[in-house]
Parts: C-alpha cells; structure tokens; sequence
C-alpha cells in the first residue's frame, strides 16, 4: 500500500482507540478522560473525534493515534504501526523477504504445537506435565515440542515451498558437513515474540540426553536477543499499571509467574543484562524487581548489570528467594504465591544488597569493587541507603561515605538520574500567544477552504513562533496535510503533531462561532503589541528615532486603545 500510515488513519477511529485503554466520557464536541500520563483528580485529557486528536491539559502530551500507542505502550513508530496495521486491516509491505522470514517462523511454530499434541510429543507432554502446565497454559504460551530427528522440520517447511536459504536465515536449520540439519531436536519449544506480538525466534528447552540445557535461534533479521525479553508482549500492559518489573531469568519462572498472577515478569533469558534490555526496561517502568536464583550473589556481571539499570533511572531491587529456589519452584509450592509476594515485598535495595553480597570484614581494602560501583549512584540515592550499607560492611556510615567521595571525586560527576514523576511535569511554555499560533495551524490544517484563500505574504508576519512559521508555510504552499503526517511519522518528528493538537483543543475551548476572524485579530493584536514595545524601548534608550517611528508609535499606541 503506498501510504499505509493515511490508511490506518481513515480505518481507526481515535476514539474508539483511546476507549479501549481508558473510559471516556462525552462531553459537548469532545470526549474526557483522567489523563493516563500523568496522575490528576480532574480530567484534562480530552479526544476530539472531529480532528481524530488527543490532548491534555495537564501535561502537555497529544497527537494522533500513532502517537498515542507509542506513549502508552512505549513503542517506537514502526512497532506503532505494525501494532495498529491488523487492526486497521492493512498490509504493510516489509518487504518479500521479511515477510517470508515471518511466515516461515509461524509455520514452523504450528509444526511444533502439532508434534507436542502428537503420539510422538507424549514424552514431552508428560514432562511439561510434571512441571505443572496444564493444557490452558500451553495454549495460552503456544508451547511446542520439536521431534529429536535431524531433518523432521526442515522436510515439513520444504514440503510448504520455503527454501533451505529461508529456515538458515532465520535460525530454524544449522549448516553442517553433510547438509542443514534441524537446530531444535528433542526439546520442548517456546516461541519468541517481541513487543508487539511478532514471531522472532525459539527457545528449546533439552528434556533428556547430551547437549545446551537450552538453545535459543542466533541472532538475525528478526531477532536480536541483546535486546529482547521474554514475554514483554504480554506483560507491557500490568508494568503500566503496578508501576514495576519484575524481572526473571528463565521461561519457567516467567511463565509461572503469569499463571499465579504476576503479570508484569519478563524474563532477560539469563543473568547477564545488556545495556539494550536496560534500556528496554527502563522505558516501560521506573522500578526493577530482580529476582534470580539465590546463586546471584557470586556473579558480577549480573550486579554490573543491576547499576547499568539504575544509571538509567530505574530503581533497582533485589528479591531474596529461600536458598535453592527460583521462581518457578517456589510458585509452584502449595503456599508458593503467598511466599512470593512477601519476598516482593521485602526486597533489597541494589546498594544495600550488593554490600551484603561483599560481607562485613570490616575492612575497606576488601571493598574497593563495590565502592567503586557505589560511587556510579547519585549521591542522594545512596545516602537513602548509607546506614543500611555501613552496616552491612560493619563500618561507620562516614567511613564508607568518605571512600565513596574519593572515588567520586575522581570520577565526572554522577546527576540524579532522571526518573519518572507521577505528578504533572513542569509546562511547556505555551503562553496565550502561541496557542494563537497554534490554533491557526489546527484551522488551516482541518480546512482546505481556509488554505486556498489565505497567502503566505498576509500570515507569516503575524507568526513569532518558528514551528507556527514552518507548518503555516508548508500548508499554503500546496503541501498536504497526509503527506506531511506521513512524513514526520517516518522521521520521528513528533512537535508539529503537539502543536495541532493544542490548537485544535485551544479553537475548541473556545467555543465560537468565527474561529478563524477571532485567531486573525488577537495574531493583529499580538504582532501590533510587540511592534509598539519595541519602539518604545527605542524611545526610551534615546536610540536614534525617526519621524516614522514616532508616527508608526503613535499610531499603534492609538489603534490599541481603541481595541480597548
């Protein structure tokens, strides 16, 4: 489809769409809602149907549809629109080859489902049985079993018309001396989607025999494990609401989690976290629940992992499990979501917990590692936890902030990492002239009629504001407003789409019956009233005047008394 971005537009009505995340209610030409950005008591956040925007005026945030599902599930534009495509009942063209990598990766996933309900899967479905999945689970997860033959995949997906090159592509066979061979044998499989619900990958899991506990398909095309964690898809929406991740290592214990009612785990797929999966998390929440075997103390690429996270803003926590459990053993005990939910509930700060994992020598030279780490930390985050820390280390709180300082000192200076606020942030500056502006950007966005009888010449030296300059601009001179979405929607340009949707809400707000005469007066009124102020800091600094200031001050100062 040529533009795919103008056909979701035309199929998805925004208020339907918000509808579906938050309850509106009607009120006059528009709908309300509590803003779902920003904690309030008074709805601000408004949806207009006509101009298919959002707009609060609490915090600032608006746009479109796209706009709205990447704030709300934290999605880049592409995965934006990927998500609404389906919806909207569009195709988009990615391209013959991925879309081949992604049908090839399907097939092969109702391949394995089938061998897993199959005579031959019974050995696998007794093990996973034992392991407590019942059959709503295994549907629920899409679990799988792939065959411990060496080609059982590769003949079936050939036998569908895809090619050896395709399955090596995206990981499904191995190359070896006497040909491809199936990369999963004998093991039970749980299909990798990312954040919007795409097909990128497996994991199999070896049930018995020689080989990797698990394999995971290598990175390619579709999927990049640096950044990928498993079940984000479905856990986006509960991090939204409790505010947290919790964060696993394995498929089990993520799985497990889902099923006893923590829906908000993913698991990383180890325990070493890459910056990309930092970042990944640190869009999505601002609070981090670790929660790993009770074997993390002795790995610190895990703990360098853990201050990663918390140079991006998230705060960091560590749950302690009973030695020699993790998660999925332990939720899986009678009493198990119980216990679970008092150890979330008494969980570590990362520097208090780091500090325990080092022991109290009493020593400072045997600290050098950690203290170098805390020094990474703010200094006001730290001094949350310093007592907690000095005594984990049986030293004196000073002690251990003055090996910190030093170690500071040495360093660039660590700021406050910027987290997430759940009050309104500060405003964005939009005085009563600029939403002038603004308002006629929306007029001559929504109305072809207005366009084609205004000129550049008349209305460009009303505007101060260079993003006013810019659109109004574009707009009478033949641009359209599909091709100019399309385009900042392709670059990630998200001002101009601000900007409209505060104007059409201001324009809104106000209720009358001549928009356009009364934003052409008060843009008059503001252009007049800075002309006369600049001349009268002219007059006032004994600047060189001229007959035509003074007449042009006068006159001004005449014109604004009249308007009262």
């Amino acid at each position: 489809m040529d533009d795919p971005v103008r056909a979701i537009k035309e199929r998805i009505d925004i208020v339907d769409l918000v509808s579906s995340y938050i309850p509106l209610r009607k009120r006059g030409r528009s709908y309300v809602a509590l803003c779902p950005f920003h904690s309030e008591r008074t709805p601000s956040f408004t949806v207009s149907r006509e101009r298919q925007t959002y707009h609060c005026f609490g915090c600032g945030k608006g746009g479109d549809i796209f706009s709205f599902v990447m704030e709300m599930e934290n999605l880049p534009f592409r995965e934006a629109l990927e998500k609404l495509a389906p919806m909207a009942g569009v195709q988009l063209d990615s391209g013959p080859g991925r879309r081949r990598s992604r049908d090839v990766l399907e097939e092969a996933l109702r391949f394995f489902r089938d061998a897993l309900a199959s005579r031959e899967g019974a050995y696998a479905a007794a093990y996973l049985e034992r392991r407590r999945l019942d059959r709503r689970a295994l549907e629920l997860f899409e679990i799988g079993w792939a065959p411990a033959s060496w080609g059982a995949l590769r003949d079936h997906l050939s036998s569908l018309g895809f090619s050896r090159e395709e399955m090596l592509e995206v990981g499904l066979l191995v190359e070896g001396s006497k040909g491809p061979y199936d990369r999963f044998r004998g093991r039970v499989i749980f299909p990798l989607r990312n954040e919007t619900g795409r097909l990128v990958g497996f994991g199999g899991r070896l049930v018995d025999g020689e080989g990797a506990k698990y394999v995971n398909s290598p990175e390619g095309p579709l999927f990049e494990k640096r950044k990928f964690l498993y079940l984000l898809n479905m856990a986006k929406h509960a991090i939204r609401e409790r505010g947290r991740v919790i964060l696993v290592e394995g498929y089990m214990d993520a799985i497990r989690c889902h099923l006893t009612g923590f829906s908000e785990a993913v698991a990383c797929l180890g325990t070493s976290l890459t910056e990309e999966q930092c970042g990944v998390i640190a869009r999505h929440a601002d609070r981090c629940l670790i929660c790993f075997d009770s074997d993390l103390a002795g790995q610190e690429a895990t703990i360098r992992g853990m201050y990663m996270l918390n140079r991006l803003g998230v705060d960091v926590e560590v749950v302690r499990l009973p030695r020699g459990k993790d998660p999925d053993e332990l939720l899986s005990q009678p009493d198990g979501a119980s216990d679970f939910r008092r150890a979330l509930e008494s969980t570590l700060p990362l520097p208090v917990f780091h500090a325990e994992v080092k022991g109290g020598g009493g020593s400072l030279k045997e600290t050098g590692d950690l203290l170098d780490q805390l020094a990474t930390l703010s200094p006001a985050y730290l001094k949350r936890h310093m007592p907690r820390v000095a005594e984990a280390l049986s030293l004196l709180p000073h002690e251990v902030e003055r090996e910190v300082a030093g170690r500071r000192s040495s360093k660039p200076r660590v700021a406050e990492p910027a987290r997430r606020e759940a009050s309104v942030p500060p405003s964005r500056g939009d005085s009563r002239e600029d939403l002038w502006e603004w308002g006629l950007c929306s007029l001559l966005w929504t109305n072809p009629d207005l366009r084609s009888r205004q000129s550049p010449e008349a209305l460009l030296p009303l505007l101060m504001r260079e993003e006013a300059r810019v659109l109004v601009l574009a707009l009478l001179c033949g641009e359209r407003p599909e091709e100019l979405e399309s385009r900042w929607h392709r670059t990630g340009e998200t001002v101009f789409l601000s900007v409209l949707a505060k104007g059409g809400a201001f324009i809104d707000g106000l209720g009358l019956d001549d928009p356009l005469g009364a934003v052409l007066l008060n843009l008059e009124r503001n252009r007049d009233l800075r002309r006369y102020e600049a001349l009268k800091v002219k007059i006032a600094r004994g600047d060189q005047v001229t007959q035509e200031d003074l007449r042009e001050f006068f006159a001004l100062a005449a014109k604004m008394k009249g308007r009262g």
